[in-house]
């Protein structure tokens, strides 16, 4: 009886020894290779930075070019402003130059003609204004322009009417002498319909008695 007992706790403690030794976790795995990251090559940012910023600057003067378009000389100014001030060297400086030619062109095309009271004469002043618009329909002869006249409010309508188609009749007859072709025009009368300055004394009538000229086709220019 005593010979079993002793047999049966060698047996354990040789099953023990065998859990011990057998039972041990494996090895942890080796850390993993970690390969050495190229530092940024300072051309290639330059490069890229220089590119994102010709495209940007690029924009601008596609906006600036389609408000020059539609005619807005106020956005067009504005734009070339930020380009010459943020975007100096890039393509699109090189082309604000001829962005701005064209916006002086328009600015100088819509100057108006005043006229004096019952008067369809060209008087000095807008001599001198007709001399600027033809030197700028000198180096467009495709565009179109409509010769508006206007009227104060004194007077009826229907003489109005036609002392406005005598403004604009004086006005391009000053433009042909001057050797601009007559084909580039078209001529209107609006009498008193349309003032820019209301009020009844002389100095909204003063500005009401005058010559519009429209583009009809800017991208003449």
């Amino acid at each position: 009886m005593r010979r079993n007992a002793s047999i049966a706790a060698l047996l354990i403690l040789i099953g023990a020894g065998a859990v011990a030794c057998g039972g041990s976790p494996p090895p942890p795995p080796p850390p993993p290779v970690v390969e050495d990251t190229p530092a940024p090559d300072p051309d290639s940012i330059a490069a890229a930075l220089a590119a994102e910023r010709e495209a940007a600057a690029m924009q601008l003067c596609e906006q600036a070019a389609e408000a020059v378009a539609a005619g807005d000389v106020n956005r067009a100014r504005s734009l070339v402003q930020e380009i010459n001030r943020d975007y100096a060297g890039t393509e699109c400086a090189s082309m604000v130059a001829g962005i701005t030619a064209k916006i002086d062109a328009i600015v100088v095309l819509r100057e108006r003609v005043n006229f004096e009271f019952d008067r369809s004469r060209i008087t000095d002043e807008a001599a001198a204004i007709l001399q600027r618009k033809a030197d700028v329909l000198r180096e467009h002869p495709d565009l179109r322009i409509s010769i508006e006249g206007h009227c104060d409010e004194r007077g009826s309508l229907e003489y109005n009417m036609a002392l406005g188609q005598r403004r604009a009749q004086s006005t391009l007859q000053y433009l042909t002498g001057l050797g601009i072709s007559g084909d580039m025009f078209t001529t209107v009368s609006y009498g008193e319909e349309r003032p820019v300055a209301q009020g009844a004394n002389e100095g909204a009538w003063a500005q009401n008695r005058r010559a519009e000229f429209v583009i009809g086709n800017v991208d003449a220019l």
